[in-house]
């Protein structure tokens, strides 16, 4: 299959065809068959609006997250993992506290974002295997749910 694409170089547009080889192929492969047609385009200077957002820096944005879980769920109980690395920035249930589904359960800061860590299902906090500060990585286990 054979995919165009509009791509800007230094305000120059060009119209590049992609022709897709498979699984099997190589990038080398994929630059050999890949043909640039330079086609005249005015390039229309539009005004950039700026991405920063409306709070401050030190404060990260806010992100919802869904519920993250592994385990063995059948058995009654359920392993809330982190979907992503980053920072714990905040534990907000206790062990043996009873939580519902939906309920946040860790703010994880990445990538300056803020993520909800939400309870995939109603139960009681049975272990909590983080804290605030820490590090953590995608897949590690932030609390088992009973």
């Amino acid at each position: 299959m054979v995919r165009k694409f509009v791509v800007r170089v230094n305000g120059k547009e060009y119209i590049v065809e992609v022709e897709e080889l498979g699984t099997l192929g190589t990038a080398a492969q994929a630059i050999q068959q890949t043909q640039i047609v330079e086609q005249p385009k005015p390039v229309v200077q539009q005004p950039v609006q700026s991405a920063k957002p409306t709070q401050p820096e030190s404060k990260p944005a806010k992100q919802e997250s869904t519920p993250v879980s592994t385990g063995s769920e059948s058995g009654g109980g359920a392993k809330i993992v982190s979907p992503m690395s980053g920072v714990i920035l905040k534990v907000l249930v206790s062990e043996g506290q009873k939580v519902e589904y939906g309920q946040k359960l860790v703010i994880l800061e990445a990538m300056k974002m803020e993520n909800d860590i939400v309870a995939d299902k109603s139960g009681i906090v049975k272990k909590i295997h983080v804290k605030e500060g820490d590090n953590v990585d995608t897949g590690q286990v932030l609390v088992e749910l009973e």
